[in-house]
């Protein structure tokens, strides 16, 4: 089995002080030895440090002379001392990047767009420290790596109140698409944004989805200039349109087609068919491993809490292991970067909360269609989908808006008690016996109620579910994590349908040309469909792999419960009840309430996590 490189090996530390003297308020890079570093550059009037990808490089160094000798922190100063803060605006890429303006005594400190580079920092007595990764952060003298308590116990009940927070009580990060101002005081704004219906959408046209296929094709060049490839080839839609760009732009170019790296999953998941169709259609070599083997003898659970043990926040991704093994198989291979088909289900796909907009504006026709596709495209009950689209994801959502929208006109009193009451139910009995944390939950939930705002009428639930896509903090500790698996593996990890280029012109297709055909991700299916005639992609459904996960852990939880010895970790910060929680875990591992199955991961892998911080 491949042994885990640890996370907290790698990583570069900056650190600032916006007091004393001006030698003393300098930004710099502090020592990391054996570390790569990020470029960075320097002039009488800035510092700038740049870790990532420069897209439009030679954009940028029109206005930067032998820019060609230059790094990209170089470019990136000179451009900086054109536009200012506008430069961020303009820059494509995907980094981390912190800019010294000493002439107006600010530091800036921006992550990319969409959040492909983590940027976590921690502010000491005036001192400010940064980095890409947590464990670098935290092994720093002056910076304490106690747990954030209530986040943690947050995390346990399903809440994520705050973007900016980490699973540290001294780290946060800066939000994707976010710059952090550092003067006189600190300020986080967003510099880039999708646009808000109510101030116009500049819908895509279908005599313009040609354009569509070009801006893929650019995000996987974009790519592929990093190094040999390999690809995460599942058999959907999304991987395996990624796995068709990239073949064909490798062979334009005269390089080696990339590596398709495919797990095969048991049962009714199993799509070792499509997997092999399509490496062997397109001239890949290919790595296919099952998932037993992939995630050793101890089973998908234990192999996943061994590895969360060792990263800088819970593991969301239970399926890790099994990637990690499929990684490095890959690295052997001579790949340095590895391709997936990530985030085609959040901008190609149609939330079914459609449903809800299309009940408000009594449009039959379009609810009809998106039941059709749903019906097509899902393998799930009749039945099932047409309560999910007259109710779970249609009249119920609009009720609950409506019911709010009256309330908080005529008795917000009443609307703030009924919105306590529903997200309190959400904490068990068992959870945060401590009244100290009790109390910090509470605090954390009234300020949760603060900050709700009531769902903008311009948008509706459609354009309310994509934009929380973007600002959700479950989406930045997504990236995160894969930014740390490949670190962890010595390799990149990317996405082109998260390529804000992609991303951007997904956002204005409307609905019914994203399900083109009558069934979902229609956009892509149609030319993946011509390209491997033989593989029924015209009418594959979506596999979900749900069951399968809670069949895996109750039937691994017993072991790994016992291996673990409890949750003495959990209870020792106040987090949990161990006697109580004890008793409900027992019920769930005996399979008296297999809708609860989940929580046997929530619980046993923030455990696992927690005890190696203590």
């Amino acid at each position: 089995e491949t042994e885990l490189e640890q996370p907290s090996s790698s990583g570069w530390l900056a650190s600032y002080r916006n007091g004393g003297t001006s030698a003393g308020r300098d930004l710099r890079l502090l020592d990391s030895p054996g570390q790569s570093l990020p470029a960075q550059a320097d002039d009488a009037f800035c510092n700038v440090i740049f870790d990532g990808v420069l897209y439009n490089r030679a954009d940028l160094s029109d206005y930067a002379s032998d820019s060609s000798t230059e790094n990209d922190a170089a470019v990136v100063l000179k451009a900086y001392r054109r536009w200012g803060e506008d430069i961020l605006h303009r820059i494509r890429g995907i980094f981390a990047l912190i800019i010294q303006d000493r002439e107006r005594d600010v530091l800036l400190a921006a992550r990319d767009p969409v959040g492909v580079y983590p940027l976590f920092y921690a502010s000491i007595a005036g001192e400010w420290l940064f980095s890409t990764s947590i464990e670098r952060l935290t092994r720093h003298p002056r910076v304490s790596s106690e747990v954030n308590r209530a986040a943690l116990a947050d995390h346990l009940c399903r809440r994520w109140h705050d973007v900016e927070e980490s699973f540290f009580k001294n780290v946060k990060r800066v939000p994707s698409g976010h710059v952090m101002r550092v003067g006189r005081s600190k300020q986080v704004r967003r510099y880039w944004d999708l646009p808000i219906p109510g101030a116009g959408v500049d819908w895509i046209r279908e005599d313009e989805l040609e354009r569509f296929d070009e801006l893929l094709d650019q995000a996987v060049e974009r790519c592929l200039c990093l190094g040999p490839a390999a690809i995460y080839l599942s058999g959907g839609l999304d991987s395996v349109s990624v796995a068709a760009v990239a073949a064909k732009n490798s062979q334009r170019k005269g390089l080696p087609p990339p590596w398709a790296l495919s797990l095969g999953f048991p049962g009714d998941c199993n799509e070792e068919e499509i997997q092999r169709g399509v490496a062997a259609d397109l001239g890949l070599p290919q790595v296919l491993m099952r998932l037993g083997d992939a995630v050793g003898h101890d089973g998908l659970l234990l192999a996943a809490l061994k590895m969360n043990s060792h990263g800088s926040m819970p593991m969301l991704n239970p399926w890790n292991p099994a990637y990690h093994r499929l990684g490095m198989e890959g690295k052997k291979q001579g790949c340095k970067l590895i391709l997936t088909g990530g985030g085609g289900d959040e901008w190609v796909g149609v939330t079914p909360l459609l449903a809800a907009d299309l009940i408000r504006s009594l449009d039959v026709v379009g609810l009809y269609q998106l039941w059709s596709m749903m019906q097509s495209s899902y393998p799930l009950p009749w039945h099932l989908i047409i309560r999910n689209t007259l109710w779970t994801f249609g009249a119920r959502p609009l009720v609950g808006a409506t019911v709010g929208r009256v309330l908080r006109s005529v008795a917000p009193g009443l609307l703030r008690a009924r919105q306590r009451r529903r997200m309190r139910r959400a904490t068990p009995d068992w959870a945060a016996p401590d009244p100290e944390l009790k109390q910090q939950i509470d605090q954390r939930l009234e300020t949760r109620l603060e900050q709700t705002k009531p769902i903008r009428d311009t948008g509706g639930f459609y354009f309310r579910e994509l934009w929380e896509c973007l600002d959700h903090p479950l989406t930045a500790m997504e990236m995160e994590e894969v930014f740390e698996n490949g670190t962890w593996m010595g390799l990149r990890i990317l996405m082109p349908y998260w390529d804000v280029d992609v991303l951007e012109m997904l956002y204005r297709i409307p609905p019914p040309l994203l399900n083109m055909g009558g069934r979902s991700k229609g956009l892509v299916r149609q030319s993946v469909a011509r390209r491997f005639p033989q593989l029924g992609f015209e009418r594959q459904k979506k596999v979900i792999a749900t069951n399968l996960f809670n069949s895996m852990m109750l039937q691994d939880g017993k072991k790994a419960w016992q291996v673990l010895g409890g949750t003495p970790a959990l209870a020792e910060l106040g987090i949990v009840d161990r006697e109580q929680l004890g008793s409900t875990m027992a019920d769930i591992l005996a399979g008296n309430q297999p809708r609860q199955a989940y929580r046997i991961w929530d619980i046993l892998n923030l455990e696992a996590w927690v005890r190696q911080r203590l």
